[in-house]
């Protein structure tokens, strides 16, 4: 039995992974999927203040508490830029770090870093909520088209705190040579250099040219499929 730790992506939640926390469970596997502080069911804890920082924390303080050890953490999107982190507390506490079409930042790096024309994507704050970005509109670019996926999508999503894209990863606490995996969901195109990066860094790279930015959505035994071989 493999204890697997998923961290979603923006304006997400664990509930997002429901498909693929069902397929793991099925073949006898452990699987947490926590919501990011701020998201989800603890979006009524955002604010201002709410980073990345923040959610590496989250999950850092998860692992200690569920006193979990030889853990596989996947991190989809920006949950890419908490799993680095978590890498960097807690090393002893991981076996694997797998990427799904997801920022790899090195320290000092944001989001923004990483992805220069995302800001301009994301557009204005809420008017509301200045600190915090509204969820996404449209989720056909991220490979879903399902209109039951969609609609779930849509109805579940929660605000992005704006802190969790600009706070730069911070320097590790320890020494990082955890073995990792990328999975670069091609038909989005976003993170091409990043795969390309890893590559370069020496991970085990796979190109799904098929595969959309929310490969754990649309294709659930697929990724089920690759994580139970590491």
């Amino acid at each position: 039995m493999t204890t697997y730790v998923l961290v979603h992506g923006s304006t997400l939640g664990g509930w997002s992974f429901a498909a693929l926390r069902e397929e793991l469970e099925r073949r006898g596997h452990r699987v947490l999927a926590p919501s990011l502080t701020g998201l989800a069911d603890r979006a009524h804890l955002a604010g201002p203040d709410t980073g990345l920082v923040l959610h590496i924390e989250d999950i850092t303080r998860l692992l200690h508490w569920e006193d979990l050890h030889d853990v596989v953490l996947v991190g989809s999107s920006y949950g890419g830029m908490v799993i680095t982190g978590v890498a960097g507390e807690v090393p002893e506490r991981v076996r694997h770090l797998v990427y799904l079409d997801a920022f790899r930042p090195q320290p000092g790096q944001s989001c923004f870093d990483q992805l220069p024309d995302l800001p301009a994507r994301l557009g204005d704050p809420m008017p509301e909520q200045p600190w915090a970005w509204p969820p996404f509109a449209d989720y056909g670019p991220f490979g879903v088209t399902d209109p039951e996926q969609v609609a779930w999508l849509e109805a579940q999503s929660t605000p992005m705190p704006t802190l969790t894209h600009r706070e730069p990863l911070p320097e590790p606490k320890h020494p990082v040579s955890t073995p990792a995996t990328y999975v670069q969901g091609a038909a989005w195109r976003s993170f091409d250099e990043v795969a390309e990066q890893a590559r370069r860094d020496g991970l085990d790279v796979h190109i799904w040219t098929g595969s959309g930015h929310l490969m754990y959505v649309t294709e659930a035994e697929r990724v089920a499929d690759l994580l139970v071989k590491i």
